[in-house]
């Protein structure tokens, strides 16, 4: 079937009684001249009521396509192809636990050192109570409290002096001397007369030193005396 032209004048001819013609338009664009209400939001986001379907209700043809969610993708992990290692323990931390323990227990074994030499102090011969060299005055006689021999008592005293000339400053008193001095002393009359590690902290020792030094301090302080005394009278003549 040939298809006819039909030319449209621009202008509308107010002359004539005819209509103007109709522009010709496509069916689909039709149903836009309905008064159909829009929304400006998405239709899923909606609240819709029994009275705005009616007013909302598409015409016939009017298809919704399916809304086009984003793809997600699901990732399985798959098992892991080696098997965990076991933590190692730290070396400093390690070396700190072992640091402490040690520490622990060199505490522990001063402890136990400390109580068993106090308990073998205790079993010796204890010192009598008193001041040596002074039996009348709530002393005591050291060869008397000792029991030796006169001649094993003799050899010891006579040894004991020697020391003390070696080690100490006879013009001072005990209380002056120095300790590691005085414990070398004792060290070596032990050594030599080894029955006086059966005497609590060798008392014997120390009261020999004791009434050495008080003897011969006492005896340089009375020739500083005189000595002074001495040259007084000098200035004085």
């Amino acid at each position: 079937m040939p298809t006819t032209i039909t030319p449209i004048p621009p202008f509308y001819d107010e002359r004539s009684n005819a209509p103007p013609p109709c522009t010709p338009i496509l069916t689909d664009q039709q149903e836009l001249w309905g008064k159909v209400t829009r929304s400006s939001g998405l239709l899923a986001d909606e609240m819709l009521t029994p009275s705005h379907l009616e007013t909302l209700r598409p015409s016939p043809g009017f298809k919704l396509s399916p809304a086009k969610l984003p793809k997600t993708t699901v990732r399985v992990l798959s098992p892991a192809p080696y098997t965990k290692k076991p933590l190692k323990r730290d070396c400093a931390s390690s070396k700190a636990i072992n640091s402490s323990s040690d520490d622990e227990g060199s505490i522990e074994s001063s402890d136990d050192e400390s109580t068993l030499s106090t308990s073998s102090e205790d079993s010796k011969i204890p010192k009598p109570s008193g001041e040596p060299g002074r039996p009348g005055r709530g002393g005591y006689n050291l060869e008397i409290a000792l029991g030796w021999n006169q001649k094993l008592f003799v050899k010891f005293k006579k040894y004991i002096h020697a020391l003390i000339d070696e080690h100490l400053d006879v013009s001072k008193c005990a209380s002056a001397q120095s300790t590691v001095l005085l414990k070398i002393i004792q060290d070596k009359a032990t050594n030599k007369f080894p029955d006086l590690e059966n005497y609590a902290r060798c008392w014997p020792v120390t009261d020999l030193i004791m009434m050495r030094l008080k003897y011969t301090s006492g005896r340089a302080r009375r020739q500083e005396l005189e000595m002074a005394a001495g040259k007084s009278k000098k200035w004085s003549v």
